[in-house]
């Protein structure tokens, strides 16, 4: 039996049932990798704070970036609980990312991990080399040290109808950049 792990801030769940989210549809999210369900205990992050990638696979790893200074201690200092669940109503290749799988049933806990603090939690897996973990300023060199890797997807949102101002907030120094790319 295949298992999927799906990371929630909610303690002592004995069923994950389907919730609207990114993709606007009532499905339980899970992954095959621990290490991105441990990402996923924090609601506070998101593209705007990491760069994410991978599969969780041997030949293709989790791959976690700190954008700034500090940002991880501040969106990580947080605690939840991994659930362990059968991968039987899961099904692939449904979001546009391959370490994400779904599922539409209300899914049965098989087990519960509780994480105390998911930043030590995110330390102790890169030790395992269960996901690569950089932290600022250290990164691959296909993210730029200045973020503006982050103009063209946050061009996306803003013409998929999103506020962008959390972006200029959060970099401010992007946005002369990003209105000379226009």
């Amino acid at each position: 039996m295949k298992y999927v792990y799906h990371g929630s801030t909610f303690h002592n769940l004995k069923v994950i049932k389907p919730n609207a989210s990114t993709h606007n549809k009532n499905w339980v999210y899970g992954t095959y990798s621990e290490a991105v369900a441990t990402i996923f205990l924090s609601s506070k992050g998101n593209d705007l704070y990491y760069y994410l990638a991978g599969s969780g696979t041997e030949y293709d790893p989790i791959i976690l970036v700190e954008r700034k200074p500090g940002m991880f201690k501040e969106i990580f200092d947080v605690s939840g609980s991994i659930y362990k669940l059968s991968s039987k109503n899961f099904l692939e290749n449904q979001t546009g990312w391959s370490a994400e799988v779904i599922s539409k049933c209300d899914e049965k806990v098989i087990q519960e991990k509780y994480v105390n603090n998911v930043y030590d939690e995110l330390i102790k897996l890169a030790n395992e080399n269960k996901l690569k973990l950089y932290l600022y300023p250290n990164r691959p060199a296909n993210i730029p040290i200045d973020n503006s890797d982050l103009i063209p997807k946050v061009r996306r949102w803003k013409k998929n109808g999103f506020d962008i101002q959390k972006f200029f907030n959060i970099y401010p120094e992007l946005k002369d950049k990003y209105n000379e790319e226009i």
